[in-house]
């Protein structure tokens, strides 16, 4: 059975293929980033997440470090979500 090589041939750990740093999308309309924790109690890039259903966080209120953490931290399920517009009315009964 083969293996996959992990050295180089001087004994070096071979590097990782790095990643494209996650940026933070612009858009014209306001987004939210929906984030749901695989357990309870999860805290990353500044907030605590217990809320089983998910937080909304304005992308607004994350900075680029902020968001990279919280959308490559593999206990976070993340994707991002349209906002309502400011003064939209809510429907009546």
């Amino acid at each position: 059975m083969a293996t996959t090589k992990t050295t180089t041939k001087r004994g070096q750990a071979a590097k990782a293929p790095t990643a494209a740093p996650v940026t933070k999308p612009t858009a014209d309309k306001a987004q939210g980033l929906k984030v749901v924790p695989k357990r309870p109690g999860f805290r990353r890039a500044g907030y605590a997440f217990d809320n089983p259903e998910g937080d909304v966080i304005p992308l607004a209120d994350l900075d680029d470090q902020q968001y990279e953490a919280l959308t490559t931290e593999p206990a976070l399920v993340t994707h991002l979500v349209d906002l309502p517009a400011e003064g939209a009315s809510q429907a009546q009964d």
